[in-house]
């Protein structure tokens, strides 16, 4: 098939490296469906994909974490122009931004309790509780921390890292991944993926290590709470405004859930979420990659 794919990845991110493992999966899957393929690391060859864009008939961004998240790369694209995979710069700006998201979404969606700050602060919840970065991804900078001393020493560090931390109330319940993809303007939510870490919680090494985390899909939920996700995450999906694809995290408790995050480009690695939900489903690594391009084609 005559059309031209650049496939932009690995970047300056924390995440580099998972994206480039993502890249190796599309990789092979974009020259396996017949598609001509050319490969660009956002962190070295940016400026040779400005000068051979105009061949390029569609672009596929695997950047993991700001730049490929954040709206950066998705607003250089629209400079262009260009076609690409996955939600505007907007929406990802907004989605990148845990603190404008659960702004938008805990109108109507629960959300466990949360402070932002940019300073020390004294403990806003019982422990244990959570400390995420403002703009992150993969877990990175996030903590459950059980006492005073651990609060201090995380918050303290991470806010050094990030420059603004949210602190939020540590929900105990079952962690649930809950990928979405379009097909022909059609929104599907995949089977809903249960993960189950042997670590405390589900954080980087447990995300991208073999072996330490066990998935469930579909996760075994009652139909009525089941049913309830799938439609309220085909909602925001479609309120927020995005596109091709995208991962929403929650936790379960008894039978009600609390919406964590959401991902615009979520991982395409061997152990990623979206990939086992999509199999579950019933499509191949090849039939999801198909599915996007043909989105934008």
């Amino acid at each position: 098939m005559n059309y031209n794919i650049a496939l932009i990845y690995g970047g300056n991110s924390n995440e580099r490296e998972v994206s480039i493992e993502s890249a190796k999966n599309v990789e092979k899957a974009i020259k396996n469906l017949g598609y001509t393929l050319f490969k660009y690391d956002l962190k070295y060859d940016f400026e040779k994909f400005l000068k051979e864009h105009k061949r390029i008939d569609l672009v596929f961004n695997v950047v993991h974490g700001y730049e490929g998240e954040d709206g950066a790369l998705q607003k250089k694209l629209e400079s262009l122009g260009g076609k690409y995979i996955g939600s505007n710069s907007k929406v990802s700006e907004e989605t990148f931004d845990k603190l404008i998201f659960m702004k938008k979404i805990g109108k109507n969606f629960s959300i466990p309790d949360y402070v932002s700050t940019k300073i020390y602060i004294d403990p806003p919840f019982e422990f244990p509780l959570i400390i995420k970065p403002r703009k992150s991804g993969s877990s990175l900078g996030i903590h459950i921390c059980h006492n005073i001393e651990e609060y201090k020493k995380f918050l303290i560090e991470e806010l050094k890292n990030y420059g603004e931390m949210i602190v939020q109330k540590f929900i105990k319940g079952r962690e649930i991944s809950v990928s979405i993809i379009e097909k022909n303007k059609e929104i599907i939510v995949l089977p809903i993926l249960e993960i189950k870490p042997k670590k405390e919680f589900y954080d980087y090494e447990a995300k991208y290590t073999q072996g330490l985390t066990e998935f469930e899909v579909p996760a075994n939920l009652n139909k009525e709470l089941e049913e309830k996700i799938k439609n309220d995450f085909k909602k925001i999906f479609k309120d927020i405004g995005l596109k091709d694809f995208a991962r929403i995290d929650a936790i379960v408790k008894e039978n009600d859930y609390y919406i964590l995050e959401a991902n615009t480009i979520p991982g395409l690695t061997e152990l990623s979420d979206l990939p086992q939900s999509a199999y579950a489903y019933g499509l191949s690594f090849e039939n999801l990659i198909d599915i996007l391009i043909k989105n934008n084609i």
